[in-house]
């Protein structure tokens, strides 16, 4: 009897603390509820939502949850069927894509084939500047619709990687209603097929989705998806540890342990296909001499500014092909790092006393490699004076040419094709969209062409190994450090994997103990 009276004792206890908290509103309820609600911290706020006017990190993870392409890399980085159910290829120009016929844009209107030939068409035409130079490749005109559900994808050349390509965010399914009947509504207000509908977008704070209880595929477990814009890198990290987000970009090497050591969060890690670079407008004077460039580069000790910035968080790169990729050229794999031939250089140039500007975003590792590089310098005859400004301004000032040497990371956005992060860069019709530089060279292009036109195979590879080989002497850009993605997440957040290329999808993440 005593034992029955002390547990109906202790029930009575549980009943009154649990009325106390729902007084003080605190209630499970609400509990489960802010588990319906994803919150992810990017490190930029997207210049743009029209997927063909931007391909920065920034715009692709914001259009990620509503758009979708014909196909994508799954975890293992295998190309799978998306809104494609097939494919084969017809001849050396022309392939057959088979559509699903269950997808339905947010609008309320099925997807055709005509959506993904309007899609291809303002891809690769002037709305498609910024991602020109992988969907450039496409030749709309002469792509063709055979029904509903069945297009033919033609190319200018033959062009055997064209697969590989397509989960890129300038070949995303748009809604040729939507871009047809408001175009500038359209690009600030996506409407695609995805797991996600856009709900708003409050410039340099955060954009916000709904669940799509209507998507032709696993529904995301969550309702609401919130991604918010938190350019310094101490704040992200003081909001995931105070519960108020999920997910963190970025995540700076100093904080890592902590957050590791930290029972309420966890730390996510992938190599990515980013490389972190230098670039010289070839433009500016003496830096359109390459023994200029040449010396900069063997002033800079990249392992030590990966040392002291990344803290085991990346690895050397002596190109703009990261490790991982596939036909990295690792002849010559070395960091070079001599001072008195650095000022050889420059003497042999005839320059002294140059004094240069290093802009670059407002970015805590990008600053941080900035002062590096700047005392570095200053140890060849090189006074360096730094500038960072708001992601946006910085791209800006980069587009019009106003720019010395900066600080940035290029790398293929969205898919592991090696392609990406030597074309754009480097091939003049690029200039100032993606080849920032300013760098015009006939012999690259003719290399940048001849690798788009050549089967994947032993020939290819050989082609951008002798790209890399060449761009080590040439030096349009100094590669510093192919960095590791490192996120950190919520201990309760599962299901969640970064992709390699930075282009991330939260559909098939749950919180555990949510119901599912």
């Amino acid at each position: 009897m005593r034992k029955v009276k002390k547990a109906a004792g202790i029930l009575l206890a549980l009943t009154l603390a649990a009325s106390l908290v729902t007084g003080c509103g605190g209630s499970s309820s609400k509990a489960q509820e802010e588990k319906d609600t994803l919150t992810v911290a990017i490190t930029g706020d997207p210049p743009t939502l029209d997927p063909h006017a931007s391909s920065t990190s920034s715009s692709v993870n914001n259009l990620n949850p509503v758009y979708e392409t014909l196909v994508r890399y799954d975890d293992d980085g295998e190309i799978k069927p998306l809104l494609a159910t097939e494919w084969k290829r017809l001849d050396d120009l022309n392939w057959e894509f088979k559509l699903r016929d269950d997808v339905y844009f947010h609008n309320g209107e099925k997807m055709t084939a005509n959506d993904v030939l309007y899609s291809f068409k303002r891809a690769t035409g002037p709305d498609g500047a910024k991602v020109s130079y992988i969907m450039s490749a496409i030749d709309a005109d002469n792509c063709k619709v055979v029904d509903d559900n069945t297009i033919i994808i033609a190319t200018h050349e033959p062009f055997s990687p064209l697969v590989g390509y397509l989960p890129y965010i300038g070949a995303v399914v748009v809604s040729e209603k939507e871009f047809t009947e408001d175009p500038e509504k359209a690009a600030q207000n996506p409407v695609g097929t995805g797991p996600f509908k856009f709900v708003s977008w409050a410039k340099n704070d955060r954009c916000v989705y709904e669940r799509n209880d209507e998507y032709w595929g696993d529904k995301p477990a969550y309702k609401n998806l919130v991604i918010r814009t938190i350019v310094e890198a101490n704040s992200r990290v003081i909001e995931l540890e105070s519960g108020n987000i999920d997910i963190a970009f970025d995540i700076p090497a100093n904080d890592v342990e902590r957050l590791e050591n930290n029972k309420d969060t966890a730390i996510v890690k992938r190599a990515s296909t980013i490389v972190e670079y230098m670039v010289m407008n070839v433009t500016k004077k003496p830096l359109d001499d390459v023994r200029v460039r040449q010396a900069i580069d063997w002033a800079l000790d990249e392992n030590a500014i990966l040392t002291a910035v990344w803290r085991g968080n990346a690895q050397y790169s002596p190109t703009t092909v990261a490790p991982s990729m596939k036909y990295f050229d690792d002849s010559d794999t070395d960091c070079r790092y001599d001072v008195e031939k650095a000022k050889a250089l420059l003497a042999e140039a005839g320059v002294s006393d140059l004094h240069l500007k290093l802009t670059c975003a407002e970015n805590t590792n990008r600053l941080n490699e900035a002062t590096i590089i700047q005392d570095m310098l200053a140890q060849v005859g090189i006074t360096v004076e730094i500038q960072s400004y708001e992601a946006g301004t910085f791209y800006d000032m980069v587009d019009a040419g106003e720019t010395e040497i900066f600080l940035i990371g290029f790398g293929a956005v969205g898919f592991p094709e090696p392609d990406n992060n030597i074309y754009g860069p480097f091939n003049s019709k690029q200039i100032p969209t993606n080849n920032m530089g300013f760098y015009s060279d006939p012999e690259m292009d003719k290399m940048l062409e001849a690798q788009r036109n050549t089967s994947d195979g032993p020939e290819r590879e050989q082609i951008i190994k002798d790209i890399q080989k060449y761009l080590r002497v040439n030096l349009p850009v100094i590669p510093v450090a192919n960095t590791e993605q490192v996120l950190g997440i919520r201990s309760n957040v599962k299901g969640f994997v970064p992709t390699p290329a930075g282009s991330h999808f939260f559909q098939n993440v749950h919180f555990e103990n949510a119901e599912q």
